[in-house]
């Protein structure tokens, strides 16, 4: 029986700048940190030891000024002016803005101790990148060339385009809120499986999986509307929707605010008394299990028109080269606050946070789980699956661990410490 839930607080709409691909930090350098980083160029050169405050390098932003810059505490972080450049960044938050364009690192900027810290990528890779005719970086030296710094719109590297091809072109989304004006609302993005001539599993009784997920997702989707959430669906009929273009579709519509990714399908195998519900962060497989949910959901990729190939080469490619820290652990943080509330009101058993190389995952970028309410292969789940009581308690608990999410974890909303 489901247990009573207490009433959510409204949603706080806060600001979240950027949304970037984030470059890659060099092999070993969390584990030992670099040494003394040098920044000369306006006055005397100011020399700084690597703060590991969080487990990874950082600077104060302050050593900046030595560039010339301008930095300016504010409540939310910290601004620092570049020429005719304003770079925006958060307490919490991996994501800023630079001449009004979102960007990404690996790791969130913070606080401590009333000093603003700027992670190491930002320093050795970002800066001499966006601005090379103006700053360089040698080993422990990042060096003013000369002149004020151009605008990084001019002059920072493009970005990356979606892997595969497809609608995901950066230069097409909106950009990063400018500050005073009302924050968007969190974007979580509900994704049905299947559809179409893609029926999914089927249970003992002839209940398709394609049509319960439909069910909950449009449950779901009026729960998170209700709180406040911007709610989108890949699917809200019973059509198909190509596996990569979902992804694609995703990050059109976050544009630079927050984002969730929910891919919400049904269990099945052979053995009808397997039961319980799971949920997958992407990453690579570590057991059979987790291979064999991972490749019945992307056989789905047969019943499409013009599928795009993946070979495995090119998944682990994606996974490693697109993806960084910071999303796998959002990703994974999410997907047990999934489990955790499903465990309040499920009859079946927790089978726990899982991850795999889905194909529907790794165009969304974002946090992004799939779940597998549960298997309708089983007789009596599949009951469960069709009855209107499990369904609302499903979707009820997906929202609530979305709430939780972006309570527990505010550096996705942009919010302080």
């Amino acid at each position: 029986m489901a247990t009573a839930r207490p009433p959510r607080p409204p949603l706080v709409r806060s600001a979240l700048l950027g949304a970037g691909i984030a470059l890659s930090l060099s092999s070993g350098l969390h584990a030992q940190g670099p040494g003394p980083l040098q920044v000369t160029g306006v006055g005397e050169p100011v020399s700084v030891g690597a703060a590991m405050h969080r487990g990874y390098p950082a600077y104060p932003a302050w050593t900046l000024r030595a560039l010339g810059a301008r930095v300016d505490a504010t409540p939310a972080g910290t601004r620092i002016f570049f020429g005719a450049d304003t770079l925006e960044f958060m307490v919490g938050s991996p994501f800023f803005t630079a001449a009004g364009k979102p960007w990404q690192l690996v790791e969130p900027a913070y606080r401590e101790g009333g000093v603003f810290y700027l992670p190491h990528q930002l320093f050795v890779e970002w800066l001499p990148r966006a601005y090379p005719e103006q700053i360089a970086h040698a080993p422990g030296v990042l060096r003013l060339l000369g002149g004020a710094p151009a605008a990084a719109t001019t002059a920072a590297p493009p970005k990356p385009a979606p892997a595969g091809g497809g609608s995901g072109d950066t230069a097409r989304r909106p950009p990063a809120t400018p500050l005073g004006e009302p924050a968007p609302a969190p974007l979580v993005v509900i994704d049905p499986g299947h559809g179409g001539v893609d029926p999914g599993r089927i249970g003992p009784t002839g209940l398709r999986e394609k049509d319960i997920v439909l069910q909950v997702s449009k449950r779901l989707a009026r729960v998170l509307a209700e709180r406040g959430y911007d709610v989108r669906m890949t699917r809200t009929t019973d059509t198909l929707i190509d596996l990569d273009d979902r992804g694609h579709m995703a990050n059109e519509w976050r544009g630079s605010r927050p984002g969730l990714f929910l891919s919400v399908h049904a269990n099945g195998v052979t053995d009808r008394r397997a039961n319980g519900f799971e949920t997958f962060f992407l990453s690579e497989a570590r057991t059979e299990d987790e291979r064999r949910v991972a490749e019945m959901e992307n056989a789905a990729v047969v019943y499409e028109d013009n599928p795009r190939v993946t070979a495995d080469d090119d998944l682990g490619f994606i996974l490693s080269g697109l993806r960084n820290d910071f999303y796998i652990r959002a990703s994974n943080t999410l997907a047990g606050l999934v489990q955790r509330e499903f465990s309040d009101f499920h009859s079946g058993v927790n089978r726990g946070v899982k991850q795999a190389g889905f194909r529907v995952l790794v165009r969304a970028f974002m946090p992004a789980v799939l779940i597998e309410l549960a298997f309708v292969s089983n007789p009596a789940e599949e009951r469960l699956l069709g009855s209107g009581r499990f369904q609302v308690d499903a979707a009820t608990a997906i929202a609530d661990a979305v709430d939780r999410f972006f309570e527990e974890h505010p550096e996705w909303t942009g919010a302080t410490h």
